[in-house]
């Protein structure tokens, strides 16, 4: 939701939008991490990924790809782009995240995996992922401009499925698993919320702190492992207050279980919406917001109940229930 929040009209209109934008990848990445456990057969465990996350991928962007043939486009061209697989060389933007995402489990599993890393001890562990954090950061900002200047169209959006910015969602994540007994163990606490708040709210603006990785956009890199690890434990903080009011509780829930739906369909159903009800003020906005929300589980829903559709979209799922 809080993706769908950053790419609405509605996130043009309040500063808080920006802060929120520093902490809203990073903190997916570590939710990532944080349910993750050690894989023996990394193998396996890739080739599951690649299904769940990859199929939809291509899927939706082949489909796309055929409609613009159809209408004259360089279908060639296009699938150069989708291979490529960054969000300035595809036609769904957002849709960028799951080959990364496919990239970043396979080497969590390598990294984490029994021994190694894994067998540190938890100072050395923080440590080392502080550190990673930090000069993987100052890596970025040193190869962007490279990027930009590159003479490769391709070149100029960064590497292949986000590679050059996988070390950042790597530590993230890997932070994310180290902090799992945090994470579940916490209570909600509100004097812990508002210092969380105000704290990251003052790092953000007083360091110009910007996040965004489809642009390779990370700054202050010495300074946003500590904003954006405030910023994780302030949103753990609401959380853990939203979890207590039963209605709000189900509708995240409910997001929850059609997360893959709402990060295919929101940027599509917003511009929608944004053309039928035209510009507007908070309200419009939000009603916008909501709308590309609700409209993307119904067609998650929808997709779920038609097998084809689904074994497009989720095969995993289908053959587990075929299996059964």
């Amino acid at each position: 939701m809080l993706v769908a929040f950053g790419h609405s009209a509605l996130a043009d209109m309040h500063a808080a939008a920006d802060a929120l934008g520093v902490v809203r990848m990073p903190f997916f990445f570590l939710l990532a991490g944080l349910f993750f456990s050690s894989q023996p057969n990394i193998l396996h465990y890739s080739r599951q990924k690649s299904i769940a996350l990859l199929t939809p991928y291509f899927f939706v962007l082949t489909a796309i790809g055929i409609k613009q043939w159809l209408s004259g486009g360089d279908f060639a061209a296009y699938m150069a782009g989708v291979l490529y697989g960054n969000g300035q060389t595809i036609a769904w933007t957002p849709l960028w995240f799951l080959p990364h995402l496919f990239l970043l489990y396979t080497s969590a599993a390598l990294l984490l995996r029994p021994g190694g890393f894994s067998a540190l001890k938890r100072a050395q562990q923080f440590s080392l992922i502080l550190l990673w954090l930090i000069l993987s950061g100052l890596v970025l900002g040193y190869l962007q401009p490279q990027f930009s200047q590159s003479a490769s169209l391709l070149l100029r959006s960064g590497l292949p499925w986000g590679a050059d910015f996988l070390p950042l969602s790597l530590g993230y994540f890997t932070l994310g698993y180290l902090l799992k007994q945090q994470f579940t163990q916490a209570r909600f606490n509100p004097l812990l919320l508002l210092v969380l708040t105000v704290l990251f709210a003052v790092l953000v603006f007083a360091f110009s702190a910007a996040v965004d990785f489809n642009l390779r956009l990370y700054t202050p890199p010495l300074w946003l492992p500590f904003i954006i690890v405030t910023g994780c434990f302030m949103l753990l903080q609401w959380s853990l207050l939203l979890s207590k009011l039963p209605l709000l509780s189900d509708a995240f829930m409910l997001c929850g279980r059609y997360s893959l739906y709402i990060l295919i369909f929101h940027v599509f159903l917003q511009q929608v919406l944004q053309r039928l009800a035209g510009q507007g003020g908070v309200l419009v906005q939000l009603a916008i917001l909501l709308g590309s929300i609700v409209l993307s589980i119904a067609a998650g829903w929808f997709i779920r109940r038609v097998v084809l559709l689904r074994y497009c979209f989720e095969p995993g799922v289908v053959r587990v229930k075929a299996a059964r």
